[in-house]
């Protein structure tokens, strides 16, 4: 049995059993042993997942458009800073500067770094790319930095965020019941366990869970409060600028639609590889959710951010500006033919809705400087946001 595994089943027993959420930070956040805690690589095609960044850098070149715009209405403010959640090795932060120094950007002059990220090997990865930079690169301050101007970043941060599993019961107040995570008395194998929620927990899933339609029964669901509390908190990060967030949801009403979410969205992978056995080998497999959209949204409004565009990933990529960064690719001085295939490779995945491209981009403003405000002008939508808003698909 491996150590994590261990950790959480005496837990369970001492608990009698524990929520799914609480399961998750050990599995996915114990330190030394949980699934983002270690020194494997669990991100690009030797790991579990793919995200856009892995696929080719521009993305990475289209925040950095949207971060550039930005600090140029901002009034070219001497510190601007790339915030950025669960950054990883840097993929998505260094594509993103390789594209402002090919364009030989002023920005890189006043840019700073601060990411958040879980994994202290990852963060080593990350720091030793930066310094390895022309000059040493942007410097990296400290996440309780205090905040200025600048962007923030979290691609595909909150789906991995801690979730609780609902189930709708007609007779249960609330017209719900908590999956909780407990020992089988016989196998000693980990296993659900249906439970009202510990009471604290109760007080905050209630209000969240308020505008949701009823859930039919024996229907399973993920509420989280952690996103709400981290979308809530993002207002306070930066004195101006904007945030964007990229990850896989839908709107709230639609992960309860009973006709097509009776079973939830939480998967847990490995190897490239969904399955629905969130149980198995805890510490080795990635868990996730779709994020709601909704909760998101509502959470970052309360905590001071004004809500400017919702999108997808492939309608930000089409309208931030990129065209050059392509045709640069596929017919510049220095592409090659391996460049412009792994481009419309990427493009394949990142500009199908079906795919990638159907990702969530919700992009917000913060402050409400001057600078601020142009930000939010409708009459000049920054790079990315003029994308109608659609129903996510």
């Amino acid at each position: 049995m491996e150590e994590v595994e261990r950790l959480i089943r005496e837990e369970a027993q001492r608990e009698g059993s524990i929520s799914f959420a609480r399961f998750m930070e050990r599995a996915l956040l114990e330190p030394g042993l949980g699934y983002y805690a270690t020194a494997q690589r669990r991100a690009g095609r030797s790991g579990d997942f793919m995200t856009a960044p892995e696929l080719h850098p521009i993305l990475g070149a289209a925040i950095a458009q949207l971060a550039a715009a930005t600090w140029e209405r901002l009034g070219r403010p001497a510190t601007f800073r790339w915030r950025e959640y669960g950054a990883g090795e840097g993929t998505l932060l260094l594509a993103a500067l390789d594209y402002l120094a090919r364009e030989g950007h002023p920005l890189l002059d006043a840019l700073e770094v601060s990411v958040s990220e879980a994994n202290p090997h990852r963060l080593a990865d990350l720091t030793a790319a930066l310094a390895a930079l022309p000059g040493g690169g942007p410097p990296l301050v400290t996440p309780a930095s205090p905040p200025v101007a600048g962007i923030v970043v979290a691609n595909e941060f909150a789906d991995a965020l801690p979730f609780h599993v609902v189930v709708g019961r007609a007779a249960a107040p609330g017209g719900f019941t908590e999956r909780r995570v407990a020992v089988d008395a016989v196998t000693n194998a980990l296993t659900w366990a249906e439970g009202a929620p510990d009471p604290g927990v109760a007080e905050r899933l209630a209000p969240l869970m308020a505008a949701w339609p009823p859930l039919a029964e024996g229907q399973l669901a993920e509420i989280s409060p952690a996103t709400a509390d981290w979308a809530h908190g993002l207002g306070g990060e930066l004195t101006e600028g904007v945030v964007i967030v990229l990850d896989y949801g839908r709107e709230g009403v639609a992960l309860r639609d009973p006709a097509s979410r009776m079973a939830g969205t939480a998967l847990a992978y490995q190897g490239h590889r969904a399955t629905a056995d969130l149980l198995s080998e805890p510490g080795s497999r990635d868990l996730t959710a779709h994020v709601d959209l909704t909760l998101l949204r509502t959470a970052a409004e309360a905590g001071g951010l004004r809500h400017l565009a919702s999108t997808n990933q492939a309608k930000f990529l089409a309208t931030a500006g990129v065209d050059g960064e392509v045709a640069r690719t596929r017919t510049g001085p220095a592409a090659t033919l391996e460049g412009a295939i792994a481009l419309r490779s990427a493009l394949a995945q990142l500009m199908d809705p079906r795919r990638m491209g159907g990702f969530a981009v919700e992009v917000f403003v913060a402050g409400s400087s001057p600078g601020a405000n142009t930000l939010a002008d409708p009459a000049s939508p920054l790079p990315g946001t003029a994308a109608p808003n659609r129903p996510l698909v």
